[in-house]
């Protein structure tokens, strides 16, 4: 994918999450049902967990109502969300753009990371791939990466939010194969690019970081299967 193709893929989700953060946090209110199986794959102790594109810090507030982290670190791009978070949160959060290389530089390790459906939303093999080994680094040797993304293709009421690509100027030519547009509306109307990615492109990507799937389950949406959760490990 070229440079300037990845550069309008980022600015249009960056618009989307900034535009509508609030709107978007609220529809997301309630944890998914993923996290509860989540939970139960933690490391014990958990004492300090990172979430990578932490959005208004729900996971946080979900490990931390049941006593599973001791410390909850955010990291996010946008500035409306980490406010959010950090008035209804307790933990550290970072303003960091994860679509560029060095995002999780000086934040330590740790023995937990997550990073929920977030990865969908870097264009570009190589991006995703910095991101992947940039978590890596930053978990310790006994640790788990924690990754879900969105199996829209899975739902025929998801598939009908794809749109042609001429609607935001660019081709099917101009992205890779299983990159998609899709709308999301719930009082406003949006647009985001979405990546389908599924259990060979996750194992691959872990493969390449040093890591290897140690588990996977699919959870939450109205069908149950929206999300493919991924445990990662290293080698």
């Amino acid at each position: 994918m070229h440079e300037e193709t990845v550069r309008k893929l980022l600015a249009l989700n960056q618009d989307f999450y900034n535009d509508l953060a609030v709107p978007f946090a609220e529809s997301r209110a309630r944890p998914q049902p993923g996290f509860q199986q989540l939970l139960a794959e933690l490391p014990n102790p958990c004492d300090y967990l990172l979430d990578v594109g932490c959005g208004d810090g729900r996971l946080g507030r979900y490990l931390q109502a049941r006593r599973a982290v001791k410390w909850y670190t955010g990291v996010d791009f946008s500035a409306e969300l980490l406010a959010r978070a950090e008035s209804i949160t307790m933990g550290d959060f970072h303003q960091r753009d994860i679509s560029q290389p060095g995002s999780l530089y000086g934040l330590g390790q740790y023995q937990a990371i997550a990073c929920l459906a977030v990865l969908q939303h870097i264009p570009g093999a190589q991006n995703r791939q910095v991101l992947v080994n940039e978590m890596a680094r930053s978990l310790m040797p006994n640790g788990r990466i924690f990754i879900s993304t969105w199996q829209f293709l899975s739902s025929e009421r998801q598939q009908r939010k794809i749109i042609d690509w001429a609607a935001v100027g660019l081709t099917e030519s101009d992205v890779d194969p299983n990159d998609f547009l899709l709308t999301w509306q719930r009082d406003e109307f949006g647009l985001r690019y979405v990546r389908m990615i599924d259990e060979t492109e996750i194992a691959s990507l872990a493969a390449a970081a040093g890591l290897q799937v140690v588990g996977q389950f699919r959870a939450d949406g109205r069908e149950g299967n929206l999300s493919l959760y991924s445990i990662l490990e290293f080698v």
